[in-house]
């Protein structure tokens, strides 16, 4: 016993805990760093993906190095042996992800230029991934300073003393058992005392990495509304931006929509901008847009909402407001921004702004769409003389002296929903040629934008696209209900509306009560215009709302296999052109079969489009194409049939 407690007194033993404790203490230090070279990581590239500042990029540049060598350093603790542990290997992993995807991101905005800004900021899957990261590297760092605490508080397994130490304490409880059998009660009180200092300096201790935690989680707190505040706010101006005001427009409608009130659009437009910029420079116009940003939000309640959605225009949102109130503000607006010139060094500007004004009906699903609900009523206020407010008409059509339609009257009809109509085609079992479900399509207006391919063009032209394919879905889904049981019901969709459309919006577009009919958003491959990969986050919410993609017009390209390995779509619609005439056509049989296979390899089912020769049908069925849709079983419907109900069929 006594040999062992003079080992144990002389330091034998301890050189493994003294490295044991060394490891931590440089473990905590390049957690705390590798946290803090995070957060600037993160803030640099997001101020870089929107400024597009040289200097953002380098900062970029360096936090990430920084990051990487700390990682580096944490991994090598210990000789290596603290890097194989499960947890800091999983930090890496998580890391270099991470990494990879700024540096992408970071890459992208160089090459793109500023309008791919906004489609590359962190989504908040990401910085939901990027706070999980931070929690694993805090959570770590509490663990290998509750591991130093119960060191210092004499915890002999964190020591790695343990033989040594165990003679130790034996024949220190041997002695005081000695002590107390020859003085009692004396040396019980001693014991109590000494007790009780353990005891604070314990609790002091924890107090102080408490102290440190709740600081670490203030700082971490802080680098989060950042970011928050980076992603949707206006660099510029500081007001929000198009993504800040989609989150409050769905928040205003979903109240609007509960409490039946009203919700008014205001679009605010510099007068001749352009002239400003060119006689005084971009930095006086940047001065410009800040002061009319600032005069607006100074006209406003606590309660409404202004965004800078393009160069020189703003949005308000009027929540909970009446028409001629809006009108009202309008013009405080108007007069606020006209009244007062703004006085350089020399020179005085002058600057006015046009506005206009529109009562938004429920179910908005986009900022898009209300910008260009309240765009005619600001065409007719720069028409009429600039410097005016003008109100955005329900319904009508503006006709010229002569009667003839103008270009603003053929907007105008186009934006009205009451002026489509829908037909229906069926889809078909090819097994048993019964009817399986049924592609629902728009038609526009009566005479020459009756065909799709003329209205939407005329829609891109105009800038109103988005606005109206919300509209023709809404269209189709309203016969929803008559579809019958255990039917499928396509809708189509652009792909740039489900990128400007916040996916959760388009969600509720469809009914909740689905009543066994199954819903299908097409989306046709000849309108990507963007990187697939863009439409892959809210393709994936679409199917965890239960709602099935199909991938429509799909062709033989590279593009169309890269699409479909990136999207994984539910269903792929072949084009009519691949399809039809395939009992004759050797080579496009082929085609299709290499088709067939790729779809049937991502576990996707095919629909063959443009069926209209019976003779095609076997060889289709040979290729495992299940469903079809053509003329070879009749035209276009212009009404469900009543008993379309497949139990009954």
């Amino acid at each position: 016993m006594a040999a062992g407690c003079i080992s144990a007194l002389t330091g034998f033993g301890q050189t493994r805990g003294d490295r044991w404790l060394d490891t931590r203490l440089k473990a905590v230090d390049e957690l705390q760093e590798m946290r803090e070279s995070f957060k600037d990581t993160l803030l640099a590239n997001q101020r870089y993906l929107i400024t597009g500042d040289r200097l953002q990029f380098q900062s970029f540049s360096e936090s990430a190095d920084s990051l990487k060598q700390h990682l580096f350093t944490l991994k090598a603790l210990d000789n290596g042996n603290y890097g194989n542990s499960e947890q800091v290997r999983e930090i890496a992993n998580q890391l270099g992800l991470i990494l990879d995807e700024l540096s992408l991101d970071a890459q992208l905005r160089q090459e793109k230029g500023p309008n791919s800004a906004r489609q590359l900021l962190l989504t908040t899957r990401e910085l939901r991934d990027a706070a999980q990261l931070s929690k694993v590297l805090m959570a770590l760092e509490q663990d290998e300073a509750q591991a130093m605490r119960g060191y210092y508080s004499g915890d002999v397994k964190a020591r790695g003393n343990s033989l040594p130490l165990i003679f130790l304490l034996l024949a220190t409880f041997a002695g005081v058992y000695g002590i107390f059998l020859l003085r009692g009660s004396l040396d019980s009180d001693r014991d109590s005392d000494l007790n009780l200092e353990s005891n604070v300096g314990t609790d002091a201790g924890s107090d102080l990495v408490s102290s440190e935690l709740e600081s670490v989680k203030a700082e971490l707190k802080a680098a989060h509304e950042q970011l928050d505040r980076l992603a949707n706010v206006d660099f510029l101006t500081e007001v929000s931006n198009v993504r800040g005001l989609e989150q409050v427009l769905k928040a205003e409608d979903n109240r609007v929509g509960r409490s039946g009130g009203h919700l008014i659009a205001m679009l605010i437009n510099c007068d001749d901008f352009h002239k400003i910029n060119e006689a005084f420079g971009h930095s006086t116009g940047d001065i410009v847009l800040k002061e009319v940003a600032k005069r607006i939000k100074g006209t406003l309640r606590p309660s409404d909402h202004v965004a800078r959605v393009g160069g020189d225009e703003f949005l308000v949102l009027l929540p909970d407001t009446q028409l001629a109130y809006g009108m009202r503000v309008a013009e405080r607006i108007r007069v606020a921004i006209a009244d007062t010139p703004l006085r350089g060094a020399q020179d005085v500007v002058h600057v006015s702004a046009s506005l206009g004004l529109a009562n938004l009906p429920l179910r908005i699903a986009s900022v898009n769409e209300v910008v260009t609900l309240s765009r005619t009523a600001l065409k007719r206020s720069k028409s009429g003389g600039k410097n005016k407010v003008s109100l955005a008409r329900d319904h009508g059509l503006e006709k010229a002296e002569d009667d003839q339609p103008t270009p603003k009257s053929i907007v105008a009809q186009l934006c009205d929903s009451s002026q489509f109509r829908t037909v229906y085609q069926p889809i078909m079992d090819l097994n048993n040629e019964k009817i399986a479900g049924y592609e629902v399509l728009t038609r526009g207006p009566d005479g020459a934008f009756e065909s799709p391919a003329d209205f939407f063009r005329i829609c891109i032209e105009n800038n109103i696209l988005t606005t109206v394919d919300l509209q023709c879905l809404q269209l189709c889904l309203e016969d929803a209900p008559n579809i019958g049981r255990n039917m499928r019901l396509h809708v189509n969709l652009f792909p740039s509306t489900l990128l400007e459309t916040p996916v959760e919006n388009l969600i509720k577009l469809f009914p909740q009560e689905r009543n066994g009919t199954t819903y299908c958003l097409e989306i046709s491959e000849q309108q990507f215009i963007t990187e697939p990969g863009y439409l892959r986050e809210a393709i994936n919410a679409l199917k965890q709302a239960g709602i099935l993609v199909a991938i429509d017009d799909v062709g033989f390209g590279r593009s169309s296999l890269e699409t479909l390995i990136l999207l994984e779509p539910d269903l792929v619609k072949v084009d009519r052109k691949y399809v039809s005439g395939i009992s004759v056509e050797p080579s496009k049989a082929r085609l299709l079969r290499r088709l067939a296979n790729v779809a049937k390899s991502l576990g996707a089912e095919i629909v063959a489009e443009g069926i209209e020769d019976r003779n095609d049908l076997p060889l289709l069925k040979e290729m495992g194409i299940n469903y079809g849709q053509g003329f070879l079983w009749g035209d276009l419907l212009a009404v469900l049939p009543v008993n379309s109900d497949s139990d009954k069929s």
